[in-house]
């Protein structure tokens, strides 16, 4: 929780500034001055840019720690319910689970909340989804181009907070949606499997144009960052608090793949409850045993009946995008508090499908039934 009086500080200093010469701000909104105050955080960081909105909410709250947060916090949630009511429209079964999962689950409220660039991020990744599910099922060039002008000011915003998780997003998603019109276009790839077939090989070349389009898109670069990112937090970490450990790991797209199941895994589910640790981390580990439980439940419910449930193609791309963003997140944090703050803006897709493919729906569906 650190980082929420870091920014209360910096943004302290921006506000000082801006009383004795407000014509800087506005250099500082859009140039990046920083010639009228020392600040921690580097011109080109995620941080210093989540200091110019909340220097404009200090301003419109009279330099209010807590109503900037409430502020910030309606951002997230709004996002939230937005992405909800969408998921409820176009696939009712997974509406439920999307409620609980995005607006009541402990981890995700609590860390995209209040004073940290978190709430921004969670409230634009969600719009940004929603906006696109929009745009999958629009039907006139009227509603795609409203689609697209909403849709653009907040994938710029959460390019800005997590530049990375944009970059995967907008491939994914760009992909499945090139791979809807060339459905439309062409009537032979109308079966799913030629679907999926030219959804992955448009994925490819969106991958590789990229890889050439700017040096930060290729995967040499994402290696190498991930694996210096690593080893330096590594240094910086407290070896007395639980850690994720990765000693062979290696800059090598091989090194990183042979990795990912287990990334993925403890994203998902350490700290463990029996391991030493503070009690911070004790209540963290409470809610991955649920989530433990919450899963092997679930995996046993579809042996059990032997059948997969279908799942919407735009939901697989969005689990697709959970698993790709759980290894671009885990690897380079070995401080699992961190990782756990980490991750709450991508869990809600995960758990999402979990629970909607557990049977607690038909456990509510049964509770609801005997009421009536």
């Amino acid at each position: 929780m650190g980082d929420t009086w870091t920014y209360q500080a910096e943004v302290l200093k921006v506000i000082a500034a801006t009383k004795q010469e407000p014509e800087w701000f506005l250099r500082f909104l859009v140039l990046d001055d920083t010639s009228k105050v020392i600040l921690e955080f580097r011109e080109y960081s995620n941080s210093f840019f989540f200091l110019k909105p909340l220097a404009l909410l200090y301003m419109l709250t009279g330099n209010s720690y807590w109503w900037s947060g409430v502020y910030l916090s309606l951002f997230s949630f709004w996002g939230c319910w937005f992405l909800v009511l969408q998921l409820r429209q176009y696939y009712p079964a997974f509406g439920s689970s999307a409620i609980i999962s995005f607006l009541f689950f402990p981890s995700v409220v609590f860390w995209t909340s209040g004073v940290l660039k978190d709430s921004v991020l969670m409230g634009s990744l969600c719009l940004s989804v929603g906006l696109l599910l929009q745009l999958y099922h629009a039907r006139s060039a009227p509603s795609v181009a409203l689609k697209v002008l909403l849709l653009l000011p907040c994938l710029y915003l959460f390019w800005r907070i997590k530049f990375f998780l944009a970059a995967v997003l907008v491939v994914l998603m760009g992909t499945f949606l090139l791979t809807k019109w060339a459905t439309g276009q062409f009537p032979w790839v109308s079966s799913k499997t030629r679907q999926g077939i030219l959804w992955a090989s448009i994925l490819l070349v969106g991958i590789l144009v990229a890889s050439f389009a700017h040096p930060a898109f290729t995967i040499n670069f994402f290696v190498e960052h991930l694996v210096h990112n690593y080893r330096s937090l590594s240094q910086m970490t407290d070896p007395s608090n639980p850690v994720l450990s990765f000693p062979h790991l290696q800059p090598s797209l091989g090194s990183i793949l042979w990795h990912a199941p287990s990334a993925i895994l403890q994203i998902l589910f350490r700290p463990f409850l029996w391991e030493p640790a503070p009690l911070f981390y004790k209540f963290m580990a409470l809610e991955n045993l649920f989530l433990q439980l919450l899963t092997a439940t679930t995996v046993l419910y579809l042996l059990r009946r032997r059948q997969l449930p279908r799942l919407p193609s735009c939901l697989g791309v969005l689990l697709v995008f959970f698993f790709l963003s759980a290894v671009l997140v885990t690897l380079p944090t070995p401080n699992l508090g961190s990782l756990h703050r980490y991750r709450a803006p991508l869990l809600p897709f995960f758990l999402t499908v979990v629970l909607a493919w557990g049977p607690i729906p038909v456990w509510l569906d049964r509770v609801v039934g005997r009421r009536e």
